[in-house]
């Protein structure tokens, strides 16, 4: 119940962004929604899998502790062990689920989500443009107007933007037009009385007076081919972060190969591969470490309430999350090996559980 909960919560999280725009503005039929969402699913599975199991613990041997339950256990030999066992043949299975999901479905779902929304986006792009709305369903670019009749348009803007997300070109226009050639697939935007700007790279020229260049029109016209857009979206090469297990070992061994060649060290690539295979795997078995430090705390602080013991579970997993994101500061850093270091919350609180453990026992 707690997984379902947590699943729930950070789909709704995830959906917020993305789905329910779509769908309030009619632009998502009931079937192209459910699947979005079942998309997502494996995605949230890698978060929701600790923080379910940290919850369940917390709400079932709070509540025994509460009600002297482990302490009529103990009473009659049982010891707490025993009492702990069925927690960790639980979050045993949980880290080989996680595991799956986190280094082969998830990667492989959420590369299907981004591809089916592209295809909503592609059927009908007239709708997208929406006014006093920022329209960033287009990749690489961001297009706002203030009001929009037909195929009027006033008070346009549009920016372009490079793979790192900066601004490449910027547009704004008094008033313009937009048509749709469906058979070209083909979105031109027509923009009059504005101002054009071309930015320089951040590296060559920054955001100072010398990184751009202006430039006034009275009437401006280009084609957009929405084919070649997503195309060159599709053949960009897929983030490290975004790989299957089997991909990033592939890559990985290809990197080492080409070290071995040059007779280098660890490189910065290498490094980056090995960092987000190792980050997967300790999500994954986060699910254990968090199940430990949750049976001591649940007997000494666990409450009858069940909203009291998620309220806990909720701010020890937002601890041990704060340490994961602290650890993925380091990522660039081939010197501090963030690839092992991302297992330091894991070792802290594995730590922690089993010295509580003991002393609960003890006692």
């Amino acid at each position: 119940m707690a997984l379902g909960l947590s699943v729930f919560v950070l789909l709704l999280s995830n959906a917020m962004g993305d789905i329910f725009g779509l769908v309030i503005a009619g632009k998502l039929d009931a079937l192209l929604f459910f699947k979005l969402i079942a998309l997502l699913i494996p995605y949230v599975t890698a978060y929701a899998l600790p923080l379910g199991m940290l919850t369940g613990t917390l709400i079932a041997l709070g509540r025994l502790s509460s009600q002297h339950e482990i302490t009529a256990m103990k009473s009659v030999g049982v010891g707490l062990g025993q009492v702990a066992t069925s927690v960790f043949f639980l979050s045993s299975l949980g880290v080989v689920l996680g595991l799956i999901v986190n280094l082969h479905y998830a990667p492989q779902s959420r590369a299907a989500y981004k591809t089916l929304i592209a295809s909503v986006v592609t059927e009908n792009p007239m709708s997208f443009i929406e006014p006093r709305r920022f329209i960033n369903e287009f990749p690489g670019a961001v297009i706002y107007a203030g009001e929009r009749e037909g195929n009027r348009l006033g008070d346009i803007w549009f920016w372009k933007l490079n793979d790192a997300k900066q601004v490449e070109l910027f547009m704004r226009g008094r008033e313009g037009e937009v048509e749709y050639r469906k058979g070209e697939n083909v979105l031109i935007l027509t923009l009059r009385d504005g101002t054009t700007e071309q930015r320089k790279a951040a590296g060559e020229a920054g955001f100072t007076e010398s990184g751009f260049n202006l430039l006034d029109f009275g009437e401006l016209s280009f084609e957009w081919s929405l084919d070649s857009v997503f195309q060159t979206q599709a053949a960009r090469p897929t983030r490290v972060k975004d790989m299957t297990f089997a991909q990033q070992m592939k890559l990985r061994k290809s990197l080492k190969e080409r070290e071995a060649a040059a007779g280098s060290g660890l490189s910065g690539e290498r490094l980056e591969v090995q960092y987000y295979v190792q980050e997967n795997c300790a999500y994954a078995f986060s699910v254990f470490s968090l199940a430990i430090f949750a049976v001591p705390l649940a007997i000494r602080v666990g409450r009858r309430e069940s909203y009291a013991n998620l309220g806990l579970a909720l701010l020890d997993a937002m601890a041990f999350y704060a340490m994961m994101v602290a650890m993925s500061w380091m990522e660039g850093r081939v010197a501090l090996r963030p690839d092992l270091l991302i297992w330091l919350p894991n070792i802290i609180f594995q730590s922690l559980g089993l010295y509580f453990l003991a002393r609960v026992n003890w006692h």
